[in-house]
Parts: C-alpha cells; sequence; structure tokens
C-alpha cells in the first residue's frame, strides 16, 4: 500500500526508524551453532565488500554494519509514524529557520570521554569540509550559526529554510574530535555505540565487543564482521552456522532461502535500492533527449525485476519510494518495455544504429547481469551497444571524475527521504553535479524549491522534469535485505538500513 506523507514544516521530514523484527523459534543447524567462545553471544556477519571508514559520513552500503553499532546519530526516523525519535538528541525546539537540540548527558566515547555540545558542533563542521563526502553536505553547509546553551544543549541555525534536516540527523554519525584523524584510515575507529572496536584488518573483518559505558543495556557480547567477496559463499557461511546474518546477499541467493525453516530474509522497508541507467549527456548521440527517452521505452523493468532482482521490488520510472511524497504512482509507470517507441524516437532523432558504449561494475553480480539484458533490449531498438565491465575502483573514479564516456548501469538511494535530499544530494541527480554530467538552470531552481518549499506543486514539476529529461533512467526499485539465522532476535535498522544491535539477541 502506497504511504503519503503530509508536507512538514520546514524542518520536518519522513523516514524510517529502527523497527525491530520478532521473529519466530525454529530448528537448525543454525541453532545448534555455539553463539560464541566461551558461551559469549557474538553475532557474525558476513558481507560482500569491506568497511570504507573514510566514508562513513555518507551512505555507503559496506559501512551498514559499523555506522549504528560502533556510532550513534541525534535522531532516528520511526518506520510506522515517519516521525523523528530521540538519539543522541533527546528533544528538540523548532522555531523558525531554527532547532534548539537537547542532548543526552550520560553518553561517553569509547575512550571515556564525555559526550557534550561540543561533539555536535565538530560533527556539523566536519561535514563542511571540502574532503568530506557526505549526500547530506548541502544541510550542513545551510547552517548560518551554532550556539551553545550548555555542555548539553544548543542550538543550530540555518541560514535559509531547508526541508531535511532531520535526514541530516539520522545519517550524521558523531566522531570521536580527539581522534578524527585516525578514522579515515582505519586506525581509530571511536564513537559513542553499543559496540567498540577492537581490532579491524582491512579486506578480512572486524571485531566488535560490547561498550560497558553504553546508555542502554546491550545482550550481545560482541559482533564479528566478516568479509566474503562471494553471495554464494555468504550462503555457506549462514548454512553451515559460521554467520547469523549476511548483508545484501545476491537476490536470487536471498530468495533460494526465502522457503528454508532455518532463515528469514528480512526485506528492507527503506526500499531505498534503485537501479538505474544513466546517460552521460555530452557524448552523442545521449545529448538528444529523445535518444533518453528510447532508452527508457527500450529496457524490460520486468525481466530485470524476475530473472536479477528475485522479484524484491517494484518496476519505476521514478526514483521515489512509496513512501516518498513525491511519488506518483501513474507517472511511476511512464516508461514500459516498447521496442517499436524506442525505434521510433532513434529515428526521429537520427541515432538508428549509432554506437554507444554501456559501462558496468564487473564486480556487482547484480549489476553486471542487469547491464547484459540492457545490451541486448537496447540491440533490439536498433542501437550499436558495446558492454564495458570495468572493476570497482576504476568504474567509481570514472563515475564521480566524470569520465563515462557514454550509458552507466548502477544503483542509487535516497527515494525513500525528503525528496530534496536526493536532488540536492544523492549523486546521480545531484543538480549542481551529477555523473551524466546533466546542467540545466530549470532543474537547479526546482531542487532550491523542493529543499527550501516543499510541496505537491512542486513535486510533480520536479517529476515530469526528470522524466522528459531522462538523464537517469529508472528501471526498478527495490530495497536492501538481511537474510538470518532464526536465531536473531531483536534485530533493527535506520532508515539507512543501518543496522541497529541496540536490542539484538542470540536465541
Amino acid at each position: 500500500m502506497t504511504t503519503h506523507i503530509p508536507r512538514r514544516s520546514f524542518l520536518g521530514a519522513l523516514g524510517l526508524g529502527a523497527a525491530a523484527l520478532a521473529l519466530p523459534g525454529c530448528s537448525s543447524a543454525v541453532d545448534q551453532a555455539s553463539s560464541g567462545k566461551g558461551g559469549r553471544k557474538v553475532l557474525t556477519i558476513v558481507q560482500g565488500a569491506d568497511i570504507a571508514p573514510a566514508t562513513l559520513f555518507g551512505q555507503n552500503n559496506p559501512n551498514f554494519s559499523i555506522n549504528r553499532t560502533v556510532f550513534n546519530t541525534l535522531t532516528e526516523y520511526d518506520h510506522r509514524t515517519l516521525q523523528p525519535k530521540p538519539g543522541l538528541a533527546e528533544s528538540w525546539q523548532v522555531k523558525g529557520d531554527a532547532v534548539t537540540l537537547k542532548l543526552r548527558s550520560d553518553v561517553t566515547f569509547h575512550t571515556g570521554r564525555p559526550f557534550t555540545a561540543d561533539d555536535v558542533v565538530f560533527a556539523l563542521e566536519n561535514l563542511r569540509k571540502p574532503e568530506v563526502a557526505s549526500q547530506l553536505k548541502h544541510v550542513a553547509q545551510a547552517v548560518a550559526k551554532t550556539e551553545k546553551n550548555g555542555d548539553h544543549e544548543l542550538t543550530i541555525t540555518f541560514a535559509h529554510p531547508v526541508g531535511n534536516v532531520f535526514d541530516l540527523f539520522e545519517i550524521m554519525i558523531i566522531p570521536d574530535r580527539e581522534t578524527i584523524g585516525e578514522l579515515a584510515a582505519g586506525t581509530k575507529i571511536i564513537g559513542t555505540g553499543p559496540f567498540k572496536v577492537d581490532s579491524y584488518t582491512p579486506g578480512t573483518g572486524v571485531t566488535l565487543s560490547r561498550n560497558p559505558k553504553y546508555f542502554k543495556p546491550v545482550k550481545l557480547d560482541g559482533v564479528e564482521i566478516k568479509v566474503i567477496g562471494q553471495s554464494q559463499s555468504m550462503v555457506a557461511a549462514l548454512r553451515s552456522g559460521q554467520a547469523h546474518l549476511a548483508l545484501d546477499l545476491a537476490p536470487l541467493d536471498a530468495a533460494g532461502l526465502k522457503g528454508d525453516r532455518g532463515f528469514q530474509v528480512v526485506v528492507s522497508d527503506a526500499n531505498d535500492s534503485a537501479f538505474y541507467v544513466g546517460s552521460n549527456v555530452t557524448v552523442k548521440p545521449l545529448d538528444d533527449k529523445r535518444v533518453r527517452q528510447a532508452v527508457a521505452y527500450a529496457v524490460d523493468r520486468d525481466r530485470i525485476l524476475s530473472q536479477v532482482l528475485g522479484g524484491i521490488g517494484r518496476t519505476s520510472s521514478l526514483p521515489w519510494a512509496p513512501s516518498s511524497p513525491a511519488y506518483d504512482a501513474a507517472k511511476a509507470k511512464t516508461y514500459s518495455y516498447d521496442t517499436a517507441k524506442a525505434k521510433e524516437l532513434l529515428g526521429r532523432a537520427g541515432a538508428a544504429g549509432a554506437k554507444i558504449d554501456l559501462f558496468y561494475n564487473a564486480g556487482l553480480g547484480t549489476n553486471a547481469k542487469i547491464a547484459e539484458i540492457v545490451q541486448f533490449n537496447l540491440k533490439e531498438a536498433g542501437l550499436n551497444v558495446s558492454a564495458v565491465p570495468l572493476q570497482a575502483p576504476d568504474f567509481q573514479a570514472k563515475l564521480t571524475g566524470g569520465g563515462i564516456g557514454g550509458l552507466f548501469v548502477n544503483g542509487h538511494g535516497f527515494g525513500q527521504l525528503n525528496p530534496a535530499t536526493l536532488v540536492k544530494g544523492a549523486f546521480p541527480f545531484n543538480a549542481e553535479k551529477n555523473s551524466s554530467k546533466f546542467s540545466d538552470g530549470t532543474y537547479t531552481s526546482l531542487a532550491d524549491e523542493l529543499w527550501r518549499k516543499p510541496g505537491a506543486s512542486v513535486y510533480g514539476k520536479v517529476n515530469d522534469f526528470l522524466l522528459d529529461q531522462q538523464f537517469v533512467s529508472d528501471l526498478v526499485g527495490s530495497a536492501h535485505t538481511f537474510t538470518i539465522s532464526t536465531k536473531v532476535r531483536g534485530l533493527a535498522y535506520t532508515m539507512f538500513d543501518y543496522l541497529n544491535l541496540d536490542d539484538a539477541d542470540l536465541a
């Protein structure tokens, strides 16, 4: 069912908080496995890529296991009400373009140093630094003034109305300012969260132990995070009882475990994993929007959803999750599989038979399979498409550096949040600078209007603009998954799909 969220005040936002999952007991090989050495309850997590400490200030999938286990944020969205709930901030008061936060007074960093308002001021200033990447940097940059009202209260004043402040408060981890210089390298990863880092071996994994000074009781004694490159190997670790939780299995592997009594596939209701085809609009013939529209008509979204994503998600021509106030069910169906329409548009643009390169990250099996279908469909429509597989570092460098010379298959998030976060911060759509090299004064103005004065009228204008220009052609809106043993109790996650293990336990 689609949930439409009413317009909020300038600091209002929408989102999902930590929703605990009650899981039924069930006997399995995993249930027979030891919780840890000496009877300790140690949750073992497997994931396909290593954590990236330098990217902790924005959303980056490999960090889902540590953003909210090692750190805390100021607020967290509630899944049911879509309202922010207390985190490190106990309460807040909004007045005009300012918000006053009352902070918890019982929080310490893992070093033992007390958490104060100075740490929030530092976190905001840190996000403003040019070298720090975050999809919510634009909100931090809109801060005009911070005023401390004591050790555990501060007022943040913004230069103008902004609609996604609580998106910032949810994504902005609060780091230890005394060791921030060692965070990016991973030599010291220190926060205030329920678990502290005992060791980190790049490429291998992270060992966490319970923070004895955490401000609420924690049931687990520790967490082991192991990096296993192949999705099928992660499945084997689950089945053998060597792991309790797998982050983002390949969708077909996750779907294959749905009927197993020993496991549960939790599909995140944040719905913040979308797949798309992007166009570098400075490369011919992609400089013609009719060609980009033809690409959108040419792709068989239903095939991608069923054959690649295991039915997890929904086809859509829009970047928004159904929970977003900008979501429009009718407009989401604008582009569907229509080879004849694609050929007509290509003919009108004089682009029939044109040569185009299609880039993708060969290290991501899901993206590689989507690229295969896209290439086949575009050839059906009459384009001469060459696939260009790249290793992850090369693909990322070209993507962020504007060096992709054609089409590209990738994924994006941020369709589930305040709509301004996508058009002002998500890299594929950022109106200031994006991977498609798309620049347009109308779009910049719409993005600013969406940020400062959100409402149904501007949502419609933004949707019509994106559907017309098609510098990003959304294909399928999907979701991140957590595949868990039925031993796991109390699993929760934030709006950004950061694991929240405050109440987690092993049966």
